[in-house]
C-alpha cells in the first residue's frame, strides 16, 4: 500500500487560491502602495504649483498698478530728496550762522565749532546703519553717478527710469556747536530761524542759563545740518560777495 497521501482536487484548489492571494498581496504592498504614495505626492505638488500659478496670474494682472504705485512712490522720494543739499561744507555753516546773526537782534555769537560730514546713512545697509569705521569727519562727500538722476525725475519720466533711480544714496550729518548770548525773545527767533531754514537743519541739543545782565541768556546749541549725495544734485557754494571782509570777528556788527 502507498504511504503517501494523494492531494485531492479540493486541496489543490485551496492551495492555488492561497498562492494567488499571496501574489496579489505582495503586488499591492510592493507596487500599488508605492504608486499610491507617489500619486499622493504628485497631487500635493500639483496643488502647490496650482497655487503658485494662481499667485503669478494675480501678480501679472496687478503688474501695471504696482508699477504705477512704485513710480509714484519714487516720485515722492525724489521730491523729499530734492530738498536736501548734495553737500554741506564749513563755509555753508558759517554763512548760515552769520545770516542768523545778521537777521536777529540781541544775538551775540561767542564761539563755534564744526564737525562736518559724519556718515550716518548708506543705501543697502541694514536699517540704514553704518559701523564706527564708516564715520568721516571734515571730509567732503564722495560724488556718485547714478543710472538715473533723482534730480532729473519728473512726472513724465518713464516708469522703468523712475524705478531705476532708486540709487545708492549716502546721508551725511554735520554738527555745528555754537555759544551765544541772547534775550528770551531772540532765542525763540533763533529756534524759528533754524526750523524754517531751507538747508534742512535741526537742533539736537540746547541749553540756556540766565546771564549777568538783565533779560540776558547764555545759550549753547548743537545744530545738525544734513546732506544727501547720489541724487544728481550739484553742490552750490554760498554767495558771500556782499559780506564784510577783514580779520576781526566775522560775527561782530
Amino acid at each position: 500500500m502507498d504511504t503517501k497521501k494523494k492531494m485531492s482536487n479540493r486541496d489543490k484548489m485551496m492551495l492555488f487560491i492561497f498562492g494567488a492571494i499571496l501574489i496579489v498581496a505582495a503586488a499591492y504592498f510592493l507596487v500599488f502602495a508605492k504608486m499610491n504614495e507617489k500619486k499622493s505626492a504628485l497631487a500635493a505638488e500639483n496643488a502647490t504649483l496650482s497655487q503658485e500659478v494662481s499667485k503669478l496670474e494675480t501678480m501679472e494682472a496687478q503688474k501695471d498698478s504696482v508699477l504705477e504705485e512704485t513710480r509714484q512712490t519714487q516720485l515722492n522720494v525724489a521730491d523729499v530728496l530734492s530738498k536736501f543739499p548734495a553737500e554741506v561744507r564749513t563755509e555753508d555753516a558759517i554763512y548760515d550762522l552769520n545770516d542768523m546773526y545778521e537777521s536777529i537782534s540781541d544775538v551775540k555769537i561767542e564761539s563755534e565749532s564744526f564737525n562736518m560730514n559724519q556718515l550716518f546713512y548708506q543705501q543697502g545697509t541694514v536699517g540704514g546703519t553704518t559701523d564706527d569705521n564708516a564715520t568721516t569727519t571734515g571730509a567732503s562727500p564722495v560724488p556718485k553717478t547714478n543710472p538715473a538722476s533723482v534730480a532729473a525725475i519728473t512726472s513724465d519720466t518713464p516708469v522703468q527710469d523712475v524705478i531705476t533711480a532708486a540709487a545708492d544714496y549716502t546721508g551725511y550729518r554735520s554738527t555745528v556747536n555754537v555759544s551765544f548770548t541772547s534775550t528770551y525773545d531772540s532765542l525763540k527767533k533763533v529756534v524759528d530761524f533754524i526750523n524754517k531754514s531751507k538747508d534742512r537743519m535741526t537742533i539736537s541739543e540746547i541749553s540756556a542759563t540766565a546771564g549777568e545782565e538783565e533779560n540776558a541768556l547764555t545759550c549753547n546749541m548743537s545744530i545738525d545740518m544734513y546732506a544727501i549725495s547720489g541724487t544728481g544734485e550739484i553742490y552750490e557754494s554760498p554767495n558771500v560777495s556782499n559780506g564784510n571782509t577783514g580779520v576781526d570777528n566775522i560775527f561782530r556788527k
